[in-house]
């Protein structure tokens, strides 16, 4: 019986070998490019790549892409192995990995739990289930990210100490005010703004940044309309503002019933905030059971809400091998045709794109579904095939990741009350060895004395 594996690591394909020996050689090329030693000043970089330019004939946006990926990949041990004995991931894909990285509270980037969690997280996103399987899309790469993320991003929040608060202490002397001022973190912008900007002929620009909660309340609404309406999202958001347009938006979330403190998913935004998931599950008026939704049929050739929502869940994108396009922007396709009498049912149906929905109705490629892994199994006209995962909440893989959240975050709500327990320990013991000082006299002092007498001091 076949192994699970990668399809790009198939040895029998022809391409094999010259796609490791390109892998191989631009990571160890980029490898001997590490600085020896950490460059901290603006004309140390400038300097060191201008040398770099001039050695290796790349420009500087792309030295400091993969050198930051190179020292990203150093804080993941396990993940580094593999590339190293695999090659399945280029330069490329490991930028992407620490271009996500980069979207994660500055609080937990030196948090070596936060590290350990998305070296498992990775591993496990990055360990087929399948012979041929097709590797994750950059999407899917970034969605793993995120998830882990989220997962640990309570250790971001200033002062969580569930035992107790911590206590506050004078401002430390600072040295060097040069040097702290230079390991600050940017300031942070608004969360919601709008600038307005007048253009040629006539026409307006709106650049608008709100929270995911109403962002995403606002983007379902859009779509919504410009499908009924059959006319461009900005024609849709014009007519929702101005009024000549009304609608009553459906938004889905997805959210584990039986899992305490559960991710919550849309299939637009991906893994929500907190904020944000605690926000739109408040406006909740409706609760589809997905267990019974994957069994659920019907007669007519249009899918119901239930089963689409379904498909939206365990698909999450257009299922073509590499297509990353969002579910929600995809056709329902029957895998046996309706009119042949294939069954409205998740079971016989996947999400395409209209480009790869034609394709396949063109009869360029065939595929076949199983419908408890969600997976699904492309075959070509060379005799070969693919393996392309199901990446949506309702994917068993995904179902099981949601157990690993929820433990992960009872882990950190664990580890940091032992943090808060120990410190208060350690100012209790502070307190009780330190000698007290002695009694300022004040002469403006009044003080009660123990018959409740006000007396001078």
């Amino acid at each position: 019986m076949a192994q699970p594996s990668w399809a790009v690591l198939d040895k029998s394909n022809f391409h094999y070998e010259f796609r490791v020996s390109k892998v191989k050689a631009e990571y160890e090329m980029w490898r001997s490019a590490q600085p020896i030693r950490d460059v901290r000043s603006h004309e140390d970089w400038t300097t060191l790549s201008s040398v770099l330019r001039s050695q290796l004939g790349e420009p500087k946006h792309r030295q400091a892409r993969f050198l930051d990926a190179l020292d990203c990949l150093d804080r993941l041990p396990r993940l580094r192995a593999f590339v190293e004995d695999s090659w399945l991931l280029d330069m490329e894909q490991l930028s992407f990995i620490e271009r996500a990285v980069c979207e994660a509270p500055i609080a937990i980037q030196d948090d070596d739990f936060f590290w350990k969690a998305l070296d498992e997280d990775l591993m496990e996103r990055f360990t087929p289930s399948r012979p041929r399987q097709l590797t994750p899309t950059n999407s899917t790469i970034k969605a793993t990210v995120i998830g882990t993320i989220r997962s640990v991003e309570h250790l971001a929040i200033p002062d969580s100490h569930p035992l107790g608060n911590k206590p506050v202490e004078g401002p430390a002397t600072c040295e060097n005010p040069g040097e702290l001022m230079s390991t600050l973190p940017p300031v942070e912008e608004e969360t919601s703004s709008l600038i307005m900007q007048d253009l040629p002929g006539g026409n307006v620009r709106f650049d608008l940044s709100v929270g995911q909660a109403a962002g995403t309340q606002i983007a379902d609404a859009v779509m919504q309309v410009a499908n009924e309406q059959n006319c461009s999202q900005a024609e849709a958001l014009s007519g929702l503002i101005l009024g000549n347009i009304s609608t009553q938006v459906t938004t889905l979330v997805y959210a584990a019933k039986d899992v305490e403190d559960a991710p919550v998913y849309h299939p637009e935004r991906g893994l929500l905030s907190a904020e944000a998931a605690a926000t739109l599950q408040e406006l909740v008026t409706k609760t589809l059971d997905m267990d019974e939704a994957a069994d659920a049929a019907t007669c007519a050739y249009e899918t119901t809400d239930l089963i689409r929502a379904y498909l939206f869940g365990r698909d999450w994108t257009c299922r073509w091998p590499g297509c990353s396009r969002k579910a929600t922007h995809c056709d329902a396709d029957h895998r046996i045709n309706h009119a042949d009498g294939g069954p409205t049912t998740a079971a016989n149906m996947i999400m395409l794109c209209r480009h790869h929905h034609n394709r396949k109705t063109d009869r360029q490629a065939f595929y076949l579904l199983d419908h408890h892994t969600g997976d699904v199994y492309w075959l070509f006209a060379d005799g070969t095939y693919v393996v392309d995962a199901a990446t949506g909440p309702l994917a068993p893989k995904q179902k099981r990741w949601v157990q690993t959240f929820s433990q992960r975050r009872l882990r950190l709500r664990e580890r940091l009350a032992a943090q808060a327990a120990a410190e208060r320990f350690e100012n209790y013991q502070h307190r009780i060895n330190s000698p007290p000082e002695p009694r300022r006299y004040l002469p403006w002092r009044r003080e009660r004395d123990p018959d409740g007498l006000t007396v001078e001091v």
